[in-house]
């Protein structure tokens, strides 16, 4: 049986096993949302959330209470661990054994493992198959590439026209410096301390304190440093030339990555930006933006986020993260920031331009995004996905 084939009969297991089961725990608050909605669109409906995150324990996500782990006192609980990584899985499920939980009754989200030697040489029939095996193993249905007609299947059948120059040197975390100084002026851009090919090169003394180095070439490949002295510089050197080996082009086939040339930049340390300052990304369709995504921390561990209209009013669906009960701040330079993604998204079909305000009144560009979760990642309801969809037509 091919792994993809094991994938699918994962999701069908625990479909049936959810079925025949008088109570539904997701182990996992976050990454469980999708396990949530896969659930939801059968019918089902999950009983609780297990996290160890204190930052979820004792609220609700999704309108579903979330607890730290326990053993419910019933019959017929099913058990569903979301986490895709092996380490945490296996962990996981040592903390559920532990609480006296046997494992017939705990179930794996299931996972795609692609052959990624063969990546590079695709074509692209290949490649939107390869994308269609991803989708099933992070949403659990089979997607309708050829004629798209939701948001996450629209993203994903455009992924192969995505590797065009213009969409390159915007995912360019160094290059795309220049075009939004160019195009809206260098006041929005974080300034810059130094950009390498090597880390070795790299003069820590020269730096401030507190300094973001990134790679150019992927995303959320960032090391934030708040205390130069703390720093590892032998750590952190290794960890940058090895991503800058990296072709995450076929990380989820964000082709737009792959014709990058790798380099190391370093930026402002933007205080407040991973604990309390908020991103405000716009979802921008035929140069129009429709609706901000309210990220508050700046995709930290445990963070929330909420989707807003431009007049300010919170709507009633998710995307990937838990929805945030509490309402955001409406940045006081607004309107400002609807015109910069107007102009910054003209053109293109869809892209999210990622802005923030900083507490000194400055509004700095974040980055243009062509796939937020890479298209993997369900709405909640599932219904805001073909609602999205519905906005690539003109």
């Amino acid at each position: 049986m091919s792994n993809i084939e094991e994938v699918k009969k994962g999701w069908k297991n625990i479909l049936e096993r959810s079925k025949s089961s008088n109570c539904i725990v997701v182990v996992g608050a976050s990454s469980g949302t999708d396990v949530q909605s896969f659930l939801r669109e059968n019918d089902i409906l999950i009983s609780e959330f297990f996290d160890n995150n204190e930052l979820f324990t004792g609220t609700c996500v999704n309108g579903v209470r979330v607890s730290k782990p326990y053993k419910v006192d019933l019959e017929k609980v099913l058990y569903i661990i979301s986490a895709k990584s092996e380490k945490n899985r296996q962990e996981l499920k040592q903390q559920l054994h532990c609480l006296g939980i046997e494992s017939e009754y705990v179930n794996m989200v299931p996972v795609y493992k692609s052959d990624e030697d063969k990546l590079p040489y695709m074509n692209e029939k290949e490649m939107l198959e390869e994308i269609s095996n991803i989708y099933i193993s992070e949403i659990g249905k089979i997607p309708n590439l050829e004629n798209p007609v939701t948001y996450t299947e629209k993203v994903n059948a455009n992924k192969i026209h995505m590797g065009n120059e213009r969409c390159t040197l915007l995912a360019d975390k160094y290059l795309v410096k220049e075009i939004i100084k160019n195009e809206v002026g260098e006041q929005y851009v974080v300034p810059l301390f130094g950009v390498w090919e090597n880390a070795e090169d790299i003069n820590y003394d020269n730096l401030p304190d507190k300094f973001v180095l990134k790679v150019n070439n992927a995303s959320g490949r960032n090391i934030l440093v708040k205390d130069k002295k703390k720093l590892n510089i032998g750590e952190t050197n290794k960890k940058l030339n090895a991503w800058l080996k990296e072709n995450y082009g076929y990380e989820g086939f964000s082709l737009q990555y792959r014709g990058i040339q790798p380099k190391i930049i370093c930026e402002e340390y933007l205080d407040g930006l991973a604990e309390s300052v908020y991103d405000y990304q716009f979802f921008c369709f035929h140069g129009a933006p429709k609706y901000i995504w309210c990220i508050n921390g700046s995709h930290r561990a445990g963070c929330r986020a909420s989707f807003y209209d431009l007049d300010w009013n919170v709507q009633p669906f998710s995307f990937g993260y838990p929805r945030d009960d509490r309402v955001a701040p409406k940045p006081s330079k607004l309107e400002e920031m609807i015109e910069l993604s107007k102009k910054l998204s003209k053109g293109f079909e869809h892209v999210r331009v990622d802005l923030y305000e900083m507490p000194d009144g400055r509004v700095l560009f974040g980055e243009m995004t062509f796939q937020t979760w890479g298209g993997f990642r369900r709405f909640y309801p599932p219904e805001y996905d073909y609602i999205m969809g519905k906005m690539f037509d003109k």
